[in-house]
């Protein structure tokens, strides 16, 4: 995370806000990626640094400054807001778009997302969910980010939006790599492969439409009752593959992890199965302890912000981990309270790009816990391979997550 090197700042970043700090690299010894980010706040760096590391980019620590940085789309736009920069960067409809442009994608998908729509997937969801733990909890033991939290919201969202499910590996080690790699060429190479797969899986969809997310873009209208132009329908396409593929992912394995060295948790949540309420209410204060991801905004004209001066495309990463954790806004923020009434987290943003697939991803970790927590009560870290690896980047996580009950 510091190296020896540090670069002048550019002519525009004071020495004194300047930070050597790498969003990708994690130092040896460090479990939990998300310390990286904690680290800068008990080390009193400022609150509104510059970096010159992955191309130079500002870097935001407080609540207050990283939700004005979601709501200001005149400020702080999404357009290629890519980390490191480059120039070949998909316009990703509708998070990439600034309102009120994005509404047109927002208004075609949301319907697709709606708590209702979702509730009416709960038992797709919970057959499959079934179906893996089955699989293994007769073993007594599991890596659980391969055994299940790659393979089920994964192949669920493969089969929510018409992809074919059994090229899963496939599609998740291109989605690994964007998510990753902070080598542009890496990078620009799998955008390329998930927008050929995506150019002819369109074309098959044009010829065979299905009850599928794909074939409900491709019969999608503009304002003027117009199809949408093809180019911005690849670019959904390639938003909801790279979202559906790794968030829920890495969500979970944090969710499973606490709760396998956390009995009382466990037992928390054993004692809710059949009360919905409290059960979602406990989910939110483990999504809040655990966002994974840094969200990446770029400045849209020169301009000052808190006596700061930004220039245009500067690039400023959002860290929802410490929003959530910013004792300002949250009592106890260090602690896990699965109670907690007031959660204005911003695990899924807030403002016009709030994550439109919120209501999914919740409701896929709440049929996971249920169906997990029926078959398997109590589980903990496996004491002699506990994990192996963690990653930085626009999404933390772990690599393997080794289970035992």
């Amino acid at each position: 995370m510091t190296g020896q090197f540090m670069p002048l700042p550019p002519d525009h970043v004071p020495p004194e806000l300047m930070v050597d700090f790498d969003l990708f690299a994690i130092p040896e010894g460090v479990t939990d990626p998300a310390e990286i980010w904690h680290g800068l706040v008990r080390r009193e760096v400022p609150h509104i640094f510059y970096t010159p590391r992955n191309g130079g980019h500002w870097v935001f620590l407080n609540y207050d400054d990283i939700v004005a940085a979601y709501r200001n789309s005149d400020v702080f736009s999404s357009h290629q807001a890519s980390m490191p920069p480059m120039e070949e960067w998909p316009v990703l409809q509708p998070v990439g778009v600034d309102p009120p442009d994005n509404m047109a994608f927002r208004r075609l998908l949301a319907p697709m997302f709606t708590p209702k729509a979702v509730r009416e997937m709960t038992d797709e969801l919970r057959r499959r969910s079934s179906a893996l733990i089955e699989g293994f909890a007769g073993k007594g033991r599991c890596d659980f980010i391969a055994d299940y939290a790659e393979k089920f919201p994964t192949s669920a969202f493969l089969y929510l939006f018409g992809l074919p499910e059994e090229r899963l590996d496939e599609f998740l080690a291109l989605a690994n790599v964007f998510f990753r790699s902070n080598d542009p060429a890496a990078k620009g190479e799998v955008i390329g492969k998930i927008f050929a797969e995506l150019e002819v899986f369109f074309h098959e969809k044009e010829k065979n439409p299905g009850n599928d997310i794909a074939s409900a873009i491709l019969a999608g209208r503009d304002a003027n009752g117009d199809p949408f132009a093809w180019k911005d329908m690849l670019n959904c396409g390639f938003l909801l593959f790279v979202a559906g593929l790794d968030t829920v992912t890495n969500t979970m394995a944090y969710v499973w992890r606490y709760l396998a060295t956390t009995p009382a948790a466990r037992r928390h949540f054993r004692e809710r199965l059949d009360d919905p309420d409290a059960f979602l209410r406990a989910i939110e204060e483990l999504m809040r302890i655990n966002a994974v991801s840094n969200i990446v905004r770029r400045i849209k004209q020169d301009c000052e912000y808190k006596g700061v001066q930004l220039r245009r495309n500067d690039r400023v990463a959002l860290p929802n981990t410490l929003a959530n954790r910013d004792p300002r806004v949250f009592a106890d923020p260090q602690a896990i309270d699965l109670d907690r009434e007031v959660n204005v987290h911003v695990t899924f943003g807030v403002g016009p790009h709030r994550c439109v697939g919120s209501h999914l991803a919740k409701r896929e970790i709440m049929v996971s816990l249920q169906e997990w927590l029926r078959r398997i009560p109590d589980f903990e870290l496996d004491p002699h391979d506990p994990a192996s690896g963690v990653f930085g980047g626009s999404v933390m996580g772990f690599e393997k997550l080794n289970l035992v009950w």
